[in-house]
């Protein structure tokens, strides 16, 4: 199947409410059960997807970090370690996320680590 890259994502609010959620406003993406919690500005809204149907969606402004965390390359600000170790990701909004094994690879590749 081809590229399913949007400019915008509906989002179904609540019944009868569909949200537009403009792709360059996202910030991040976060694994939320059975939902994915979109962060945009001040606001998130829930969204019934997985992180892999975000990947597919989100283009290449974005970063997975962690089975549970996809960010916008652009709110990354710094890279946090414990014993010589990355483990941790710090964005402008000062959240601290979590840095998984599978995914720092491409991060320290990207960053020139």
């Amino acid at each position: 199947m081809g590229s399913m890259r949007r400019n915008i994502i509906a989002v179904k609010t609540r019944p009868g409410e569909v949200r537009f959620v403009a792709v360059a406003s996202i910030e991040r993406v976060e694994a939320f059960g059975n939902y994915v919690k979109i962060h945009f500005g001040n606001e998130r809204v829930l969204h019934r997807a997985t992180l892999s149907d975000m990947e597919e969606i989100l283009d290449d402004r974005f970063i997975r970090i962690h089975r549970s965390h996809i960010v916008k390359r652009e709110h990354l600000r710094k890279l946090l370690s414990e014993l010589g170790r990355y483990q941790e990701v710090e964005l402008a909004d000062e959240t601290v996320l979590p840095l998984g094994g599978n995914y720092k690879r491409q991060l320290m590749l990207e960053v020139g680590l």
